[in-house]
C-alpha cells in the first residue's frame, strides 16, 4: 500500500498569470502590488512592523519567491524560493458497520490506500479581503476525484500566514490525511530548530545534504532560521491532530530532503502517522462536496528561533489551560491504570507520580480517572475488587492537595456493555 506524493506539479510553460483583486479592500491596511506573474504583499503584523511576501505564479518557480519581516521599519529577506508541498493519503471509511461518518471505532490504515499526485495551474489568482484577513487564492488543484484552490491567508496586526490547499470531492466514503511543508531546491537556512520534549529547545546546525527525517518536539513547531530571523511551520493545533486511544507523541513534524522519498528538495513541515498507535485509526473524514482544508500556519519574525517559538506558543497559552477567577478546569476520562500497573504490583509508588505533574503543568485542577477499562477485575471476584477500588481510592487521596483534586472513576462498559461513560 504505497503512498504516492501529493505536490504541486508545475509543467514547463511560464504564461502571464491574471490577477483579480476586485475582491480586494485597499483600505485594509495590506498593501498588494502585482507585475507580470509577481504578487508583491505586506502586512501590518504589528502596530509598528510589517511583513512581505512576493509570489511567483510563474510555473516555472517556486510559489514563494521571498519571504521577509521588518526590523526597527528596514525589511529583511527571512527565506526565498520555497515551494508549498503536501502529501495526501486517500483512504475509505466505514460507513456500514456502525455510526455511519461519526464512526470511531475504525482502522482505516488497514484498508487498501493510495495517494495521488496533483497538478497545481498557475493561471489565475485572486485577492480578497475579508474582514481583517486577506486571501490569495491561486487557482486549479486536482487529484484524483479531489479539486480546488490553493489559498494564503494573511492576517493583520500578527506575523502569522496559513497555507492551504482547498479541496473536494465527489467520491463517497473517503478518509483523508495530509502531510505539508515549505520546500527548497536551493535551502538558505543556517540552523533547524524545535523545543525537545523536555522543553529545552534543539538547535542543529543546517546540513543540506541530511535526509529527512522525522522529528519528536513538543508545541507542534518546527522552525527554519537564516541571518536575518526565522520562519516557523506549525499545524492548526486543535485541527490536525484525528483521535486516537492513546496518547503518544508520534513524531508530527520533518525536515530534510526527499521527504517521504517523494518530495525533491530540502524541506521543513507538519506530518501525520498513517498508523497511528496501531489500535483504532479513523483517520479524517471527507463527505462528498465538503471542503477539506488541508494547512499549515507559519509565522515569520526577524527575531531567532527560541524567540520566535515563544510568540507561537502564545496562540496556545503555552499549552495550558487559562485560570478563570472562581472556576476550576476539570478533565475526565483518562485510563491512567496506575493502581493496577504499579501500586497493586508492589513498585515503588512516587511522591507524586509522573500523569500528576503533567496535569498539573497543564493547569488542570481537577483529574476524573476512568480506572480498570481492560485491567482489574470490575466483575469480581469481591475479593479482589475491593482491594482494587480501595487501592484506587486511597491513591486519589494521597495525591489531592492543594489546588489539585483526583477523582476515582471507572469506565463501565466491561461490565455495562457500553463506552464513553464514567462513575465515580
Amino acid at each position: 500500500m504505497a503512498a504516492i506524493v501529493l505536490s504541486f506539479t508545475i509543467d514547463s510553460a511560464s504564461a502571464q498569470s491574471a490577477v483579480n483583486l476586485k475582491g480586494f479592500n485597499s483600505k485594509s491596511g495590506v498593501t498588494v502590488k502585482t507585475s507580470g506573474t509577481k504578487i508583491d504583499l505586506s502586512w501590518p503584523v504589528s502596530a509598528t512592523e510589517k511583513g512581505r511576501v512576493v509570489l511567483d505564479l510563474n510555473k516555472n518557480n517556486p510559489l514563494f519567491e521571498s519571504i521577509q519581516a521588518t526590523a526597527n521599519g528596514a525589511f529583511k529577506e527571512i527565506a526565498a524560493k520555497l515551494n508549498p508541498e503536501f502529501i495526501l493519503t486517500i483512504g475509505r471509511r466505514d460507513l456500514i458497520s456502525q455510526n455511519g461518518w461519526n464512526i470511531f471505532f475504525d482502522r482505516v490504515p488497514t484498508k487498501p490506500f493510495q495517494s495521488y499526485n496533483v497538478v497545481m495551474d498557475k493561471k489565475s489568482a485572486a485577492v480578497r479581503s475579508e474582514g481583517s484577513r486577506t486571501i490569495v487564492s491561486v487557482s486549479g488543484v486536482s487529484s484524483s476525484t479531489f479539486s480546488g484552490n490553493i489559498e494564503i491567508t494573511f492576517y493583520n496586526q500578527t506575523p502569522l500566514f496559513n497555507v492551504a490547499a482547498v479541496m473536494s470531492t465527489q467520491q463517497d466514503s473517503a478518509a483523508i490525511l495530509y502531510d505539508a511543508g515549505l520546500v527548497s531546491k536551493t535551502p538558505t537556512w543556517s540552523k533547524i530548530g524545535w523545543a525537545k520534549t523536555d522543553n529545552t529547545f534543539q538547535n542543529n546546525d543546517f546540513n543540506v545534504a541530511a535526509d529527512a527525517e522525522n522529528i519528536m518536539v513538543k508545541y507542534r513547531t518546527i522552525i527554519g532560521q537564516t541571518a536575518n530571523g526565522s520562519l516557523a511551520v506549525f499545524p492548526a493545533p486543535h485541527q490536525y491532530f484525528y483521535p486516537l486511544d492513546e496518547a503518544y507523541n508520534l513524531k508530527f513534524t520533518w525536515h530534510g530532503n526527499n521527504y517521504r522519498k517523494m518530495i525533491p528538495g530540502y524541506g521543513l513541515g507538519i506530518r501525520q502517522d498513517l498508523y497511528g498507535d496501531r489500535r483504532y485509526v479513523p483517520w479524517f473524514n471527507a463527505p462528498p462536496g465538503t471542503k477539506q482544508r488541508m494547512n499549515f500556519f507559519c509565522m515569520v519574525s526577524a527575531a531567532d528561533g527560541p524567540a520566535v517559538l515563544e510568540k507561537v506558543k502564545a496562540y496556545t497559552r503555552n499549552d495550558k489551560f487559562e485560570p478563570l477567577p472562581g472556576y476550576k478546569t476539570m478533565s475526565s476520562h483518562f485510563h491512567n491504570e496506575y493502581t493496577t500497573q504499579y501500586t497493586l504490583k508492589g513498585k515503588p509508588v512516587e511522591d507524586e507520580p509522573e500523569y500528576v505533574k503533567v496535569f498539573k503543568n497543564l493547569g488542570v485542577n481537577i483529574v476524573h480517572l476512568g480506572e480498570f477499562h481492560g485491567a482489574g477485575h470490575p466483575k469480581g471476584p469481591d475479593s479482589l475488587r475491593l482491594k482494587e477500588l480501595y487501592t484506587l481510592f486511597q491513591e486519589c487521596e494521597k495525591e489531592s492537595k492543594g489546588n489539585f483534586l483526583l477523582l476515582p472513576g471507572e469506565e463501565p462498559n466491561e461490565f455495562l456493555g457500553a463506552t464513553g461513560l464514567s462513575f465515580s
